[in-house]
């Protein structure tokens, strides 16, 4: 599974970067899936969401989105002012572990992976 991101980095200033891994192995994303009824209708609504995390620190994906601005002076901020937030990768022999851990368990997973398992770059045009 390949991942695209709005970019500011070097390679893809103000674009999309895509992300995935580089020896070709899948990975998922962790999420939360709930079923909830709307009281006054009755019906049925599924809601999903992908988590993310902060990449401050990370090499690859703490680039990976457009700079945030300060208000005042319009400029960049400094990356250490910046949340850099990154879903999470999960390995193919998480997914099942994934659905069915306890909140202890799903932390430990929890995690961006190191860079040299990334194979990331520009959108082809």
């Amino acid at each position: 599974m390949a991942f695209a991101s709005a970019s500011a980095n070097s390679y893809c200033p103000r674009s999309c970067g895509v992300c995935s891994r580089a020896d070709g192995a899948p990975w998922g994303l962790a999420g939360l899936w709930n079923t909830w009824t709307d009281l006054k209708t009755g019906e049925a609504w599924d809601s999903f969401t992908m988590l993310t995390m902060n990449a401050d620190g990370h090499p690859l994906m703490g680039r990976m989105h457009k700079p945030e601005v300060d208000k005042v002076t319009k400029l960049p901020l400094p990356l250490d002012q910046q949340d850099k937030r990154t879903v999470i990768p999960l390995e193919a022999h998480d997914f099942d572990r994934w659905l069915t851990c306890t909140v202890e368990e799903a932390k430990e997973m929890l995690k961006v992976p190191p860079v040299e398992l990334f194979d990331a770059g520009p959108v082809a045009a």
